[in-house]
């Protein structure tokens, strides 16, 4: 399994979807209904499960799954 789809199995288990379901284009606040508080945790989850971390910076202007996985994949390869 590539690292693409491991993010967006993680994001599925965390937000109780298949990854199957997972809209890379779905948008956080509007489509999925995540607060500060859900992507905080969301986030948190992430930054646990992937061994990275994120700065405020980084995760301001998500917007959209894609984003997410980008932020995810990226900062893997800062390691």
């Amino acid at each position: 399994m590539d690292i693409e789809q491991q993010i967006i199995k993680a994001i599925a288990e965390h937000l109780g979807l298949s990854p199957e379901d997972v809209d890379r284009h779905a948008l956080l606040r509007e489509e999925l209904n995540l607060g500060p508080i859900e992507l905080n945790d969301l986030l948190a989850d992430l930054s646990q499960k992937f061994n990275v971390t994120f700065d405020d910076v980084e995760t301001e202007d998500l917007k959209r799954i894609d984003d997410l996985i980008v932020l995810v994949e990226d900062n893997l390869l800062e390691e």
